[in-house]
């Protein structure tokens, strides 16, 4: 194994799942051989183009949901820096070579990659192709039972909503949290203006915003500052051995 190297891009390109890689504004950088076999796109026709601009929605279904749901995925996962796993979704393709859409259906999983700041550089769009698996279910059911169909169609009407409830849920709670950790931060600078500058908690706050406003930076970046050349001025306590 000396001397060894290994070749990611090869390994990129050999896995068998279909793959892409998009930049935070959402353009596609890289695009496997898999994925360009099951969705009959080549990487060089589409690389540094909008990922809705290649994989729109099917304009003859107005109910067609599989752009905004995983714009939604997408979104979240640039803003909690963790992956979002998506229901099944219907999301038709065009075929290249008749310029008509076809059905079909996805599990998608979409992942953040961070770097040495944790912020996200990338983000892996992974799909697994249910489109066979989906339709055969649908004729069983309607050879059984065709009130089945209707009935199974409605669920999957209700996961995709309570699927985008809980995305909308997850950002409020992700806003209250940084909200949160704003107030606390500001908090803690008007402490220390306070107890420095000998002022009251009205003056102290009125303070920051005048800074703030003077500056045109955002309230809570101004406390970051503070807090930040605080700690760099700040000794550390040496622990004084028993």
């Amino acid at each position: 194994m000396n001397g060894f190297v290994l070749d990611y891009e090869a390994l990129f390109d050999a896995t068998p799942t279909p793959y892409l890689v998009l930049t935070p504004d959402l353009t596609i950088v890289a695009m496997n051989k898999a994925r360009e076999r099951v969705t009959g796109t080549w990487r060089e026709d589409i690389i540094g183009r909008d990922i809705f601009e290649v994989f729109p929605d099917n304009p003859q279904e107005p109910t067609a949901t599989g752009v905004a749901n995983l714009r939604a995925s997408l979104e979240r996962v640039l803003a909690t820096k963790q992956p979002d796993t998506m229901p099944t979704q219907k999301y038709d393709l065009l075929d290249p070579a008749t310029q008509t859409f076809t059905e079909r259906w996805w599990s998608p999983v979409n992942v953040p990659v961070l770097d040495d700041n944790d912020d996200v550089v990338l983000l892996l769009h992974r799909v697994t192709e249910v489109t066979e698996w989906m339709q055969m279910r649908s004729q069983r059911q309607q050879a059984v039972d065709p009130t089945l169909d209707e009935a199974d169609s409605d669920l999957y009407s209700r996961a995709q909503e309570l699927h985008a409830a809980w995305m909308q849920a997850s950002r409020d709670v992700e806003n209250f949290r940084a909200a949160m950790r704003s107030q606390r931060a500001i908090g803690q600078v008007v402490g220390m203006l306070m107890a420095r500058m000998q002022l009251t908690a009205e003056d102290a706050f009125a303070l920051l915003v005048l800074e703030s406003q003077h500056r045109n930076i955002k309230l809570r970046d101004i406390a970051d500052e503070h807090l930040v050349r605080h700690a760099r001025t700040t000794p550390t306590r040496s622990k004084t051995p028993k």
